[in-house]
């Protein structure tokens, strides 16, 4: 029952317009989590999915899959779908294909296959937060709440109130990826570095602690980068930017639902100039507004000590580990925090049944998560006694890196040979992270940025403009910042967050 295609294949063209939304500083060279299930992947006893809804008697579908990479495709990647679909014809009557996705030209690549008849039953929005909204908008994606309900009762259990963060303007565009509790965001030292000048890094607390730090590193090494200030209001300090930064929640969103301008609180201002402080003080490149090198590659080849970035479990670190992390932002649960991949079903896919069916069989049953993450057992992997799982024997014929399929808590664990932490140390020090958690007061609300697009563009381009150079110190903030914040204005920036607080205040009626 193929569906007509045309106007998705407008609404692709409309959105590769779109650029990469600005969100206030969320520049992050990623530091990756290393993983952090503990549990062993056993089947559910409940088959939610009852066989009785599945159509046994027509012939199996191939359920068309978007799979995203990043460069090369794994060596054994069919031969592991291949072992995921012995398990998923007898369980939804179907197979999946995957079709490669470079994730670099994502958007390019469902246009195209649109425009050609190319089916996609499911696809990977890669980051989530930037193209749900506009899919969504521009029909390009279909809700799914009806077939959640008939198909989704393991996701719809399993994810919980994770769900609203794909939930846009009442309806369900999409299942976020369950990766886990979010992370913290602080700073990332070289280790050597520390051990080398017996830096104590237990007190620091503020930014204003990582002043004798870098004051004592930067004269033993004075040809060292001591600071790589990428994305500082992002790493250092604590907003709900609500979709973009123009217009926030302070505090991540834990006190109340005011959106003010990040600009022009006080904790932003005293950023810019403890950044302002470093720069002066060398230790910020000259050369840091121009250079394209990545900061952790940077620290890796021995040339910087510190880099603001997301942090994750210090039970992660072990011996040979090359840094330490000091954590300055707690972990919050916002709405962006799970929208960085999210599965959708385009509105021209042939069978969004089966779509559904294949997604709630990641969560019935690990096993098949499992595959797709790590590989064949006795050919990818080795699991212990513990439940846990040694990668080493085929991780370079497969292992996904990222954690995209069904619940990533009841996947096993992964042994680290470098470490001699127990299971159940493990286990205990999850648990303790995901009390430490808290969740923002806007946790599943989602912008709308329709209204006011013009006013977004522009501000886009002058925070583009100005705020390298202000966070980075490059510049005088006493001069730039009320510059920078007066073009804003002039921009539509009060129209953008009066349209923020309007559709946030009606949002908060609907969680009463």
């Amino acid at each position: 029952m193929k569906r007509t295609i045309s106007l998705w294949v407008t609404c692709c063209l409309l959105v590769l317009l779109i650029g990469c939304n600005s969100n206030g500083g969320n520049q992050t060279d990623t530091t990756t989590q290393p993983e952090t299930s503990t549990q062993p992947a056993t089947s559910t006893q409940s088959e939610q999915t009852a066989s009785n809804e599945i159509n046994f008697d027509e012939d199996p579908y191939t359920i068309q899959v978007a799979y995203p990479v990043y460069g090369a495709v794994q060596p054994d990647l069919q031969k592991v779908v291949d072992k995921v679909n012995e398990i998923a014809l007898k369980k939804i009557n179907a197979k999946v294909e995957f079709k490669i996705v470079n994730v670099a030209n994502m958007a390019n690549t469902y246009s195209m296959a649109a425009a050609s008849g190319e089916n996609f039953d499911l696809i990977m929005l890669l980051p989530g937060n930037r193209y749900l909204t506009a899919y969504a908008g521009n029909k390009m994606i279909m809700p799914i709440d009806e077939l959640l309900e008939k198909y989704g009762q393991d996701i719809k259990s399993n994810m919980a109130d994770i769900l609203k963060t794909a939930n846009y303007q009442g309806k369900q565009y999409g299942i976020p990826a369950k990766e886990g509790d979010p992370l913290a965001r602080g700073v990332v030292f070289r280790k050597e570095i520390v051990d080398k000048y017996s830096i104590d890094l237990s007190n620091v607390k503020t930014l204003s602690d990582l002043d004798p730090i870098f004051e004592k590193v930067h004269a033993a090494e004075p040809e060292l980068q001591i600071v790589y200030p990428q994305g500082m209001a992002y790493h250092l300090l604590s907003f709900d930017d609500l979709g973009n930064g123009f217009g926030v929640l302070r505090n991540g969103g834990l006190d109340d639902l005011n959106v003010v301008n990040k600009f022009e609180t006080d904790e932003w201002v005293s950023m810019v100039k403890k950044a302002r402080e470093w720069y002066q003080k060398g230790f910020v490149n000259k050369d840091y507004v121009t250079s394209q090198e990545r900061p952790t590659s940077l620290q890796d080849a021995g040339k910087l000590f510190a880099v603001p970035n997301v942090t994750y479990n210090t039970i992660w670190l072990n011996e040979k580990s090359t840094v330490k992390l000091v954590h300055l932002v707690p972990p919050i649960k916002s709405t962006e925090t799970y929208q960085s991949f999210v599965w959708a079903v385009p509105s021209n896919s042939e069978r969004p049944d089966k779509a559904i069916q294949f997604l709630n069989l990641l969560f019935q049953d690990p096993s098949v998560a499992t595959l797709l993450k790590f590989g064949i057992e006795g050919e990818h992997y080795v699991k212990q006694d513990d439940g846990r799982i040694d990668t080493a024997l085929g991780k370079q014929k497969f292992l996904q890196n990222w954690n995209i399929w069904g619940d990533y808590s009841k996947l096993p664990g992964v042994v680290d040979p470098n470490s001699t932490t127990t299971a159940e140390q493990i286990k205990a020090a999850v648990e303790e992270w995901s009390n430490w958690v808290q969740t923002s007061k806007a946790f599943g609300f989602i912008f709308n940025p329709e209204p006011v697009k013009t006013e977004i563009a522009a501000l886009t381009a002058i925070y583009d403009q100005y705020v390298k150079l202000i966070e980075g110190g490059a510049v005088d903030p006493d001069k730039e910042v009320k510059k920078f914040n007066q073009k804003l204005y002039d921009a539509g920036l009060q129209k953008v967050m009066d349209e923020k607080q309007r559709q946030l205040d009606e949002w908060a009626k609907t969680q009463q």
